[in-house]
């Protein structure tokens, strides 16, 4: 089942379909007209996954499976999340389906490549594997996801910065963008631009508690637990620590390596 995983586990250079930005700072909102024929189809995906989620809580897992491709393939599939689509693999599971589940999830992998969906889609690995009772390789899946974490987090970062520097080119430009009220400031962008985007605060302070061995600790804690290798939880940590502070881009290869060295995964 999972010796194609490293294979599979390989992003495209394909862009992400449901990229999203977190407590962005500048929103530009549009409306959009629909006309009657269009309003009438715009939530068949959705009424087809509540009717996935029924056929599941009866526990009709196959005819689930089914429904969902439907929904999948529906003319308005393109609004759905990632987290949405997440479903499938994890129905498939259920049905008995587990290498089928595990393909599946791997090509969502491949095509949602953006930060947002890869932390989630890395989350849901942890969790497929669980449900398998491979609490080893689940551990990779969690240091992993907290790897697309840091990630999201640091292209918040850089996000914020972007839109301050933005906003003060058109400021410089345009007098009528000028604020008179005075804000918090929290930091400043290389450019010397103030930044009152409260948002890059929070974003710092989490990257910070990400990367700490108190923070990795925590979230791999109940994993190692699962994996009845607790002891080996605070020095996992402390090299995980080191390797989150010590690189800016992240492999699974380089994760599974350090994990090597505490934990025999079979």
């Amino acid at each position: 089942m999972f010796s194609k995983l490293f294979s599979l586990f390989r992003p495209s250079s394909k862009e992400g379909k449901c990229g999203r930005v977190e407590t962005p700072s500048v929103q530009i909102k549009t409306s959009v007209v629909m006309s009657s024929s269009s309003s009438s189809t715009v939530s068949n995906a959705r009424k087809l996954l509540k009717e996935a989620t029924q056929l599941k809580k009866s526990k009709e897992y196959d005819a689930a499976c089914e429904k969902l491709q439907e929904a999948y393939e529906a003319s308005d599939a393109n609004e759905l999340m990632v987290k949405e689509r997440l479903r499938l693999p994890m129905y498939l599971q259920l049905a008995g389906k587990n290498d089928e589940g595990w393909k599946v999830i791997n090509e969502l992998n491949v095509e949602y490549v953006d930060v947002f969906s890869q932390a989630e889609i890395a989350n849901q690995m942890r969790v497929f594997l669980q449900k398998e009772k491979q609490f080893k390789k689940a551990i990779m899946f969690s240091i992993w996801a907290i790897a697309k974490e840091i990630e999201r987090d640091v292209q918040n970062v850089e996000g914020s910065i972007e839109n301050t520097d933005k906003m003060a080119e058109l400021r410089a430009e345009y007098d009528f963008l000028e604020d008179g009220d005075e804000k918090e400031i929290y930091g400043y962008t290389p450019n010397g631009n103030p930044i009152t985007d409260y948002a890059y605060e929070l974003f710092l302070s989490r990257l910070t508690e990400t990367k700490s061995t108190e923070g990795i600790h925590q979230r791999i804690e109940k994993d190692m637990k699962k994996a009845k290798i607790p002891e080996l939880s605070q020095p996992l940590a402390n090299d995980i620590s080191a390797y989150f502070s010590q690189k800016s881009h992240y492999r699974l290869e380089e994760v599974r390596d350090i994990l090597d060295k505490h934990v025999i995964v079979a």
